[in-house]
């Protein structure tokens, strides 16, 4: 019945596109986050330091994949063949064991749950290439006629596989000697426990004898294998929950009575389609994908700053407006880079100069974030450490192929030309970026073409020739010497002032306001205009008065705003509403102590 079953057919392509489509138009940002950090070299080194211990080949295969991961499509197409082909794959095994109604929605359970993990950016494609390999090998050995050609395979295939896919052997060895218990009617109590104790056991002591042999890593890892998330140090215990619910799942195939209740064909479609419907509802809309979005958001922001996708990264603000600090930098970035900083940066969230130059901190994520910033004011030596300390940050050791490239920049930029060599040699083993480290290879020794480079060539004209201590107390000084060595570093300037506006630094700002003469603006920028006139109002009763070009409309917002301001008991509820999107209101109500909230400079 079983085989002529057209929704055997039906449901699973049904949940391979909502897969393809959830990842592609939902979570691709996932996808190109695991592709950044890591890098697949094709060379023989490469291949067998990968796969020299327990579950190698796994992470081999699987970092061979997550490559594609740069092109959504692509990435979202590789998952969905996986999940799916582990649905197929455990529904073979069940049938194997027994047919039943309801195995091929209980074979979908698995995928469901490891669909859900992969919703997390830190879960692995060489976890579902482990699982994969596992299944295919317990399907080989329940296909094989023959008791004693299953033993034999069984012990032979007990090493073989734990090397392909480490700890997940455990599984393949259960579920053989569940099917051998199902086909043995009248077995000795002796048999039983020689034939499921002797292969168990036997898997159970591989751990321990791969540590003896390599003894670099700890026992844990060698019980688990596999990388299944990026952080190493610690057990993948939902993976140990995987495997148990497939257990139970040929468990309930067993045991569950047979259904007899006739039904017409549409009514077990609808039914059937609909168990799967919502099992995708609780498992990932509800869970995996709810839980899960804050980071799609960051990851789209982190990937269209990759891609210079800056017009993007302003959309994506104006649907959402960014409230953490990492997403702030990628937007003032992105409005710098549209010449929009100046006017616009108070018509979004603000935090605090977090959000313009963030600190160092060690981990893999904020300095390849502050990275970007750095690198495009021209602090070009603070972008190399941001980005070696971003790769030396990695939790599961690998390399960065984007903190690469940008070792490459920043040492040709430098004219450390025998380092960025080095690198470019890693890169040009590379799948999509060997074109890139060849062209750029091209640029080595050669002062006139680096020179000539559009964005290279501006990174060593802006470069500072000054020493100074990178510090979170001294950024602003940094941004002055930087402007100060560079007069036309138009970027540090304009960092400059946004940094000093952030700050409440009013003393300084008409300072460094009157240096704006070297750049050419048709007005005064809006947030600037807001500035002046406020700390104009602070020592002269008459805004009119104020010597600067300033509009009509900011001199009347700042009158309306003063009003409500000292004439309401609590007056931020009435002046959010109206002044949200003012430099007023970031002054009086963003959780960031000024450095000075009164001026005696004189226009």
């Amino acid at each position: 019945m079983q085989k002529n079953n057209p929704l055997t057919y039906v449901l699973p392509a049904i949940y391979g596109l909502c897969v393809f489509l959830f990842f592609w138009k939902f979570f691709p940002h996932h996808l190109h986050f695991q592709e950044q950090f890591q890098l697949f070299l094709f060379t023989k080194n490469y291949f067998l330091e990968t796969c020299s211990r327990p579950g190698g080949f796994s992470n081999y295969a699987g970092r061979f994949f997550t490559q594609f991961f740069l092109f959504s499509f692509v990435g979202a197409m590789i998952v969905s063949c996986f999940l799916t082909g582990i649905q197929q794959l455990i529904y073979a095994v069940i049938r194997r064991f027994r047919e039943h109604r309801a195995g091929l929605l209980l074979s979908f359970l698995p995928s469901l749950y490891y669909w859900y993990l992969f919703c997390d950016e830190n879960s692995q494609t060489g976890g579902m290439i482990a699982l994969l390999l596992t299944l295919i090998s317990t399907l080989i050995g329940i296909s094989l006629k023959s008791r004693s050609a299953r033993r034999i395979y069984l012990f032979a295939s007990i090493p073989a596989l734990y090397w392909l896919a480490g700890g997940t052997v455990i599984l393949s060895v259960i579920l053989l000697i569940w099917y051998e218990w199902r086909l043995t009617r009248f077995p000795s109590s002796l048999f039983l426990l020689i034939s499921s104790l002797s292969p168990l056991i036997f898997a159970l002591s591989l751990p321990f004898i791969a540590k003896y042999f390599l003894v670099q890593y700890t026992l844990s890892r060698y019980w688990w294998g596999v990388d299944y998330i990026h952080f190493t140090s610690n057990s993948p215990f939902m993976i140990a929950f995987l495997w148990i619910i497939i257990l139970l799942i040929v468990s309930a195939v067993i045991f569950l009575p047979e259904i007899r209740i006739k039904m017409r064909p549409v009514i077990v479609w609808t039914v059937q389609i609909l168990a799967l419907a919502l099992g995708i509802y609780l498992f990932i809309v509800k869970n995996g994908y709810s839980q899960n979005i804050d980071k799609e958001e960051f990851m789209g922001y982190d990937y269209h700053c990759r891609m210079r996708n800056w017009d993007r990264i302003i959309e994506m603000a104006n649907q959402k407006s960014p409230k953490v600090p990492i997403t702030v930098t990628y937007l003032n970035l992105a409005l710098y880079k549209t010449g929009q900083l100046p006017d616009k940066m108070f018509e979004y969230f603000q935090n605090g100069p977090e959000g313009l130059l963030p600190t160092f901190q060690r981990d893999f994520m904020i300095p390849t974030v502050g990275g970007e910033v750095y690198w495009n004011l021209g602090f070009v030596n603070t972008a190399q450490r941001f980005a070696f300390e971003a790769m030396e940050a990695l939790p599961d050791f690998q390399k960065s192929v984007r903190s690469l490239k940008r070792l490459v920049e920043t040492n040709l930029v430098n004219g450390y030309y025998e380092v960025a060599s080095k690198y470019l040699n890693i890169l040009e083993n590379t799948l999509f970026y060997k074109n890139w480290a060849k062209e750029t290879r091209t640029f080595l020794y050669d002062e006139n073409k680096i020179n000539a480079h559009p964005e290279w060539g501006e990174k060593r004209h802006f470069q500072t020739d000054k020493d100074f201590m990178f510090s979170k107390m001294e950024r602003g000084s940094m941004l002055g010497i930087m402007f100060q060595q560079r007069t036309d570093n138009r970027m540090a300037y304009e960092y400059l002032m946004a940094y000093t506006l952030l700050v409440k630094d009013v003393r300084s700002f008409p300072v460094f306001f009157r240096l704006k003469k070297d750049f050419a603006y048709r007005e005064i920028p809006k947030s600037w205009q807001e500035a002046l006139v406020y700390i104009w109002g602070l020592e002269n009763s008459d805004i009119e008065s104020i010597p600067l070009p300033v509009s009509k409309a900011v001199k009347g917002n700042v009158i309306n705003y003063a009003n409500i301001y000292t004439s309401v008991k609590s007056p931020e509820p009435l002046l959010k509403r109206q002044f949200s999107k003012t430099y007023w209101y970031y002054f009086h109500f963003r959780d960031f102590n000024p450095i000075n909230t009164e001026s005696s400079l004189q226009y």
